[in-house]
């Protein structure tokens, strides 16, 4: 019954929090596709650069669209509608699949950097933001027995970090 339903409808009605084998570049690349048209509005360049052959990794497809999904929001909001860039990579190292969300935003100040996963924390303005957002994500990526973390710097832009451990018995079924 898929019909000729939007992708964002389609996405909306993943909701299955199951944790199952994913491989991550199949899910950036569609929550890329999906945030591209509000990038464009915002003259924003939203690019993948995605290492081929990553490994699979244990995770729930919802929640990790929903990370990456807010990631991306987060940094159309932070570009605003001045312009600018979104990267979004992936690679592995040290035994982890590690996701970028790069943006040449405004970047975050210091003093707000350690405060920025917890609950409630918010720079939008009243009305805009509920402060839930990173601190969910943080929750979920906790889960997955993965880290999140950021780098930051005032006018140059933020980067986040995902790191999500490749499972010790890799038998890649193709």
């Amino acid at each position: 019954m898929q019909g000729n339903h939007s992708q964002a409808v389609e996405f909306a009605r993943k909701t299955d929090p199951k944790v199952r084998e994913v491989e991550i570049n199949d899910l950036i690349t569609e929550i890329v596709s999906i945030s591209e048209q509000r990038a464009k509005y915002g003259n924003i360049h939203l690019t993948m650069n995605l290492a081929e052959g990553l490994p699979v990794v244990m995770a729930s497809p919802s929640e990790m669209q929903q990370v990456l999904l807010n990631l991306i929001n987060n940094a159309i909001d932070a570009i605003g509608s001045g312009g600018g860039t979104i990267g979004v990579t992936s690679r592995v190292n040290n035994g982890y699949v590690v996701i970028d969300v790069a943006d040449s935003g405004q970047g975050i100040p210091q003093a707000n950097l350690a405060r920025i996963f917890d609950p409630f924390f918010t720079t939008k303005p009243v009305g805009k933001g509920t402060g839930l957002g990173l601190s969910i994500c943080y929750g979920i990526i906790k889960k997955m027995g993965g880290e999140i973390s950021v780098n930051s710097a005032v006018g140059v832009g933020t980067t986040f970090h995902i790191y999500l451990p490749v499972p010790k018995n890799q038998g890649r079924q193709g």
